[in-house]
């Protein structure tokens, strides 16, 4: 459900977050077949909107996502990007997956940290944002813990810390609640709408769930 209209950037605005027109995305089988999952996609998102996308499972929702990280390359149309064609990995996106993405032998703190070590953050100035990201996410006093020793709502606040502590100006996010129960879920709504109003960042939600689609978007 995507809202809103937005202006073109020579009425100076800023182009929009992500643009997507005439996606086409075809996958061939081992035996040679041809599956087309994703065929004439148009979306756009402005910079800062929540836009959810809902349908049933097999419908290539996963798939638009994937595109707009790029790790699919469309057969047809094209993906931009704040205006610019996106070629290889979207840079400016981060990615949160349905399944969880922790390092089991990495405490909560190290897992939140992990993407600043990766791009040569000094180790105490990544463990310092990671903590204030724990905090934000509700989880300051659990910085120590395995993600054994965490419920699946909190490894999911671990994983939505260390996605946005890289700061990325789009948030993707394929069905990262639905393996959570249903009070789990909309606490883990609610606290990523209290994120979304203070961060405003551009997010594509992917669920199969209309409620969770209105309520979000």
């Amino acid at each position: 459900m995507v809202s809103g209209v937005v202006q073109s950037a020579a009425e100076g605005v800023l182009p929009p977050a992500v643009d997507l027109k005439g996606v086409r995305i075809a996958f061939e089988s081992a035996g040679g077949e041809r599956f087309v999952a994703v065929e004439g996609a148009d979306l756009r998102v402005a910079d800062g909107e929540f836009v959810a996308i809902v349908g049933p499972t097999g419908c290539g929702k996963s798939t638009l996502l994937n595109a707009t990280a790029g790790l699919l390359a469309p057969a047809a149309g094209t993906v931009t990007v704040f205006g610019e064609p996106l070629a290889g990995l979207n840079r400016r996106a981060g990615y949160l997956f349905q399944a969880e993405a922790l390092f089991p032998w990495k405490t909560a703190l190290e897992n939140v940290a992990i993407g600043l070590d990766v791009a040569g953050v000094r180790h105490g100035e990544a463990r310092e944002r990671a903590s204030q990201w724990l905090t934000r996410v509700g989880l300051g006093a659990f910085a120590a813990r395995y993600p054994h020793q965490l419920s699946g709502g909190q490894r999911k606040r671990v994983g939505l810390a260390q996605v946005l502590i890289r700061d990325p100006k789009i948030l993707l996010m394929d069905e990262p609640f639905g393996p959570l129960d249903a009070q789990t879920r909309q606490i883990m709504g609610n606290m990523l709408l209290s994120l979304w109003t203070s961060e405003r960042k551009a997010v594509m939600f992917v669920t199969h769930d209309l409620e969770e689609a209105i309520a979000l978007a």
